[in-house]
């Protein structure tokens, strides 16, 4: 395949990134997915690429269902910030095959009142090494003969590596509101989900000439687990019997999902894209129980971007802008609806953009 044809091949499917949903939807700190897979165009298929690939957020909206019911006062609100950078190794075998790595290292912190029993604004945070993930990869048409477009499948282990109990301080009495305890962060900055996933993926691409192409990215991760045993109850709090009774008291090890297509323009040394995102975690897992605490929910969204090529490395950044969001009524929220009559929807924050800056290099 021709040194320009490859040129384009490179951005169409990187543009992947990273698989994470926006606040606290989804789950913590998963790598990213088939995002270089298009190497194996190159014609040294013995080749090697790192993608260094950094994630920002900062979510202050929540919702119930479509519903925004952020408060007024951001001091009554809660604020999250997760920084993540992950590391992607990959590499190219004969015949169209790829073997990749992911792995995420992440400082995020929470801010509010309400898991303080204090009744004051405090913050909590962990830091340390998400789930990693081992992926092989596979171009479906001959990779030997230049081609226009291709469709490639995925498969892969999702390791539960990141700390998903990790603690933090809580104040928890209004008496005396220096009074603090360990207990277990919210879900939203967990470092991971505590189960062991298969991640299903496919990428494909179309390239009509040197100047516009186009990308579809498809992901799923399969969370057999039910609960990770985690406990999400508030700090100092005498357990809720409702919450108990539902299941909502220890957190869900849930699926996860990413949906994405685009348009790239390249013009010179410059790649621009256009795309769509659509991505979140169901109410109802493919396979095993749906029990436990779970912010499910959708995001939709717009994501542009562009890459800087320089002759085996690129630059590259995007942001997430949301343009549809909510969340879903989990089976806990319909075990409450039935127990206290009343209509049960878990709520889930979310971040106004993600942004995302990166560069990949091969050697």
């Amino acid at each position: 395949m021709s040194k320009s044809i490859f040129s384009l091949a490179i951005p169409i499917l990187f543009l992947s990134v990273e698989c994470k949903s926006q606040g606290c939807l989804a789950i913590r700190n998963l790598a990213g997915f088939g995002q270089f897979a298009a190497l194996g165009y190159k014609e040294n298929k013995n080749e090697w690429m790192l993608d260094i690939n950094n994630r920002y957020f900062h979510a202050t909206q929540s919702f119930k269902g479509n519903k925004n019911v952020t408060p007024p006062d951001p001091s009554n609100g809660l604020s999250i910030f997760e920084y993540t950078m992950n590391f992607e190794i990959s590499r190219i075998l004969k015949n169209g095959w790829v073997l990749a790595m992911d792995l995420p290292f992440s400082a995020n912190t929470i801010s509010n009142k309400f898991e303080h029993g204090s009744g004051v604004y405090h913050t909590t945070s962990d830091f340390g090494v998400g789930d990693l993930r081992f992926t092989a990869y596979k171009w479906l048409l001959n990779i030997n003969k230049p081609r226009k477009g291709n469709i490639q499948v995925g498969l892969g282990l999702k390791f539960p590596t990141g700390n998903y109990h990790s603690e933090d301080y809580f104040y928890y009495s209004k008496a005396d509101p220096s009074l603090k305890m360990l207990a277990p962060v919210n879900p939203a900055i967990q470092l991971g989900d505590g189960g062991t996933g298969i991640t299903t993926e496919l990428n494909s691409f179309y390239i009509f000439n040197s100047s516009f192409s186009v990308y579809t990215n498809f992901f799923y991760l399969i969370n057999p687990g039910d609960v990770n045993g985690v406990s999400n109850q508030f700090a100092g709090a005498t357990p809720n019997p409702v919450s108990v009774a539902t299941t909502a008291d220890v957190n869900s090890i849930p699926d996860n999902y990413t949906l994405r297509a685009g348009v790239n323009y390249t013009y010179k040394l410059l790649v621009f894209t256009a795309g769509l995102r659509y991505e979140g975690a169901p109410a109802h897992d493919l396979f095993g129980n749906d029990d436990g605490l779970r912010r499910a929910g959708h995001i939709f969204s717009v994501e542009p971007g562009v890459e800087y090529k320089f002759k085996t490395s690129f630059l590259y950044s995007f942001v997430t802008i949301p343009i549809s969001r909510g969340t879903y009524q989990t089976v806990p929220d319909q075990r409450a609806t039935k127990i206290t009559g009343n209509y049960t929807i878990t709520g889930g924050d979310f971040a106004s953009l993600i942004l995302f800056v990166g560069y990949a290099f091969t050697f």
